[in-house]
């Protein structure tokens, strides 16, 4: 008998792409071609899917702050996406309905056909208590700042950034700047909501305060693509001269970082002879940067992995208490850095 293992192996994908095609799973993104190769497949094999057992499905939805083609160019995102989707296929989870907030408001139907909600990124705490009027079993994925009596699974950006600040304290920096953007959240009807109290931030004043270092604070908060950072790293070399220049600059995530570089570098600069660069998030670029980039490793994938097991536990009523799950971080250290005579 034909199966769907012979329909992958003709069109040449993997088994799992063949059945979320077939499954129009919206959360999968294939060329053309490839739709053509496994439609020709299962015609050449006459090939009828099975109908899926509905008891044995646990349907949930997933609101997200990003768009699509945000998650696309942000490895950050989509591998949190990725854990979610490797994990819900184990796990026999269904992503019934994709809500992407930046485009679509909030339909509250939706999630009343799902028996659990994810939500991606920041939102306002109304989103949320609207939200968990409708569904009870949610989990909020990337936003320390939680306070509702709801799961959330995230990082410790706080403590990674001291970790960063620490380390290029004993290396004799004292003059050190932050390049970073704005806190940014979502409403029920995608409008956002900017403010200037992003973790890293924070973390970074305080920091600086707690040393006696304030007055070497600045900040610089154009956004969080590599544009801004170019912009933001223009702005601080239009400020100071070249003798005055901190001797390390904190950036909030790594798109940033490549736009400091590029800034850095058209001008002249050298990283770390002149400047040191540290940063957040690790995606692929970073490691083939020159040189090579300090950074922050946050398990992406795994948070998505835990955020699908825990509204799971929530549904089957395995626990009925909400928690706070932090996944670990670890600094990678390269060549971004330098200790100061």
């Amino acid at each position: 008998m034909v199966g769907i293992r012979d329909v992958a192996k003709r069109a040449g994908v993997s088994i799992a792409t063949v059945s979320r095609v077939l499954n129009e799973d919206p959360t999968l993104s294939v060329t053309d071609e490839t739709k053509r190769k496994i439609a020709e497949s299962v015609n050449f094999y006459h090939y009828v899917k099975k109908s899926p057992v509905a008891k044995n499905l646990t349907n949930i939805a997933l609101i997200t702050t990003v768009s699509e083609v945000d998650e696309l160019e942000d490895p950050y995102f989509r591998t949190i996406r990725r854990g979610i989707q490797v994990e819900a296929e184990q796990s026999k989870v269904n992503l019934k309905k994709i809500i992407r907030l930046s485009e679509t408001p909030l339909e509250q139907d939706d999630l009343l056909k799902c028996q659990g909600v994810l939500i991606i990124g920041q939102v306002l705490s109304s989103v949320i208590e609207e939200v968990s009027a409708i569904n009870s079993n949610v989990v909020v994925i990337d936003d320390p700042s939680i306070e509702a009596e709801v799961d959330a699974v995230y990082t410790d950006l706080t403590k990674a950034t001291n970790q960063h600040l620490d380390r290029l304290y004993k290396k004799g920096h004292r003059n050190i700047a932050f390049i970073g953007g704005g806190r940014v959240r979502l409403d029920s009807q995608g409008n956002k909501h900017v403010s200037d109290d992003d973790y890293r931030k924070i973390a970074y004043e305080t920091w600086m305060k707690q040393k006696g270092l304030e007055k070497y604070s600045q900040i610089y908060l154009e956004g969080w693509t590599t544009l801004d950072g170019m912009q933001a790293a223009d702005l601080l070399l239009k400020k100071h001269a070249k003798d005055k220049l901190p001797t390390a600059i904190m950036v909030g995530n790594d798109p940033i970082a490549v736009g400091v570089y590029r800034s850095l570098q058209k001008n002249g600069l050298h990283i770390p002879e002149d400047i040191s660069i540290v940063s957040f998030d690790n995606i692929e670029v970073a490691e083939f940067l020159t040189p090579a980039l300090n950074t922050v490793n946050v398990n992406t994938e795994e948070i998505g992995k835990l955020a699908v097991r825990m509204v799971n536990e929530r549904i089957k009523e395995v626990r009925n208490v909400s928690i706070k799950v932090i996944v670990s971080n670890n600094i990678i250290v390269r060549e971004s850095e330098k200790n100061i005579d």
